[in-house]
């Protein structure tokens, strides 16, 4: 049985449909999720910066809300210190080592060829990273 399970939030459909497996799981476990937003720090500007801060943390109470609405406990966390490009997948398996989460769920967009290519994938990073199990929640496709 899992007690701790994380959970990466950015917004999008996939990321939506993540937390939504993350909940059925945890709620029979009785596991607290762990639910994890990653500021992307290659903003300088002081308004930009805050408007990504601020967004992260509606996207993190909005999550907290949806599980315990539904009985799941939860911590959040927001990571702020993204040190080169490509780093989210290391913070948040940094996240996934401090919070001795047993399991990662994360959603992916389920890119192939030149996309994924070129925009690079912090789920296949995570995959190959993590100690820990990484479930996979694919987004359907939308028209």
């Amino acid at each position: 049985m899992y007690t701790r399970i994380l959970v990466a939030i950015d917004g999008s459909h996939c990321s939506d449909q993540a937390l939504e497996e993350a909940i059925g799981i945890a709620g029979p476990c009785n596991a607290v999720l762990e639910l994890v937003h990653v500021i992307d720090s290659g903003y300088e500007q002081a308004e930009v910066r805050a408007g990504l801060v601020r967004k992260g943390q509606e996207l993190l109470a909005a999550a907290q809300a949806q599980a315990e609405s539904r009985n799941v406990r939860c911590h959040v966390v927001m990571v702020d210190n993204i040190l080169a490009l490509g780093d989210v997948a290391n913070q948040i398996r940094q996240v996934v080592e401090d919070s001795h989460a047993q399991l990662v769920v994360i959603g992916t967009h389920g890119r192939r060829g030149v996309t994924r290519l070129l925009m690079g994938s912090v789920a296949e990073a995570l995959v190959r990273q993590c100690k820990v199990p990484v479930m996979l929640v694919k987004a359907p496709h939308e028209a």
